[in-house]
């Protein structure tokens, strides 16, 4: 072999070795440029999960101050509830304190009946501009016209000689609605006093002393006491809580529209205050004679 040949082959050896060496280098760098981008993914699978975690916590955080603020919004309801009623109670309170102040300067400024019958006089003026004693409507000892109005009467005879009540469950409770009824029923456009299940609730809770009364307990309350209000003194059957024969009548609330409430026809219930007035007044009249 000549010279010029073996030189050729060598220079063939050489660039195939060359071409070898080149080519694992690239495929070196490939992989190492895989593995790179491998070790990059899988960063960006723990960060996706890390946010996804974080997502979770903040979304439960936030249910949690939904709760939080639902509760607190319950909780001032209750309060401003509440001092409405220590409001109403302190009025009440100071208007019987005024009354017992007045009999006594009547009283002493007369002692031959004098005093009485301007306290009558007091009363008949009181009367002609639909100013009812709410008492006469609750605790009378001669105007028990209704059924409610003798269960009412009842367990404020029980009360006031520390007894237990003679009633137990609905139709305790019934007695606690008809004064709240009496007191905070709202007058209509349409010419009817309302009561909603929210009014009854409250009551139930800050006078009768149930903690948290439950929409059943309550709505079974409001028909107990409409049932109890027949004109004709009886009491209607079960399920007759909206009858037209009942003073105040159960109405049901509607999902997603009204609230259960007590309703009566205003005018009816102005004109059978006023007759329990009058029969109290006149029964307080024969009883000074």
């Amino acid at each position: 072999m000549s010279n010029s040949a073996t030189h050729g082959t060598t220079q063939q050896h050489r660039n195939a070795n060359s071409q070898q060496c080149e080519t694992e280098r690239t495929h070196q760098e490939v992989e190492e440029r895989l593995s790179s981008f491998e070790e990059r993914l899988d960063q960006k699978d723990e960060q996706i999960e890390s946010l996804q975690q974080c997502v979770e916590i903040l979304e439960q955080e936030l249910a949690d101050a939904r709760d939080r603020a639902d509760h607190a919004e319950a909780v001032a309801d209750a309060a401003i509830g509440h001092v409405r009623n220590l409001h109403k109670e302190l009025n009440s309170l100071r208007k019987g304190q005024q009354g017992i102040n007045k009999t006594l300067w009547e009283d002493r400024d007369s002692h031959d009946g004098t005093g009485k019958i301007k306290s009558f006089n007091s009363r008949i003026s009181d009367l002609e501009h639909d100013r009812v004693d709410v008492s006469d409507l609750i605790n009378s000892d001669v105007t028990h016209d209704i059924e409610i109005q003798r269960k009412t009467a009842a367990r404020l005879v029980a009360e006031r000689e520390d007894a237990d009540s003679p009633l137990s469950g609905n139709k305790h409770r019934m007695t606690f609605l008809w004064r709240e009824f009496i007191e905070s029923a709202q007058k209509t456009k349409g010419g009817k006093l309302e009561l909603d299940s929210s009014a009854c609730r409250r009551r139930l809770e800050h006078r009768a002393g149930i903690h948290d009364p439950n929409t059943n307990t309550v709505q079974r309350s409001m028909k107990m006491l409409a049932r109890h209000t027949r004109r004709d003194g009886g009491v209607s059957g079960s399920g007759e809580w909206d009858d037209e024969d009942n003073l105040v009548r159960f109405e049901p609330g509607e999902r997603g529209g009204q609230v259960a409430r007590l309703v009566a026809n205003a005018e009816e219930f102005r004109e059978f205050a006023a007759e329990q007035s009058r029969a109290a007044l006149e029964q307080g009249g024969e009883e000074s004679r």
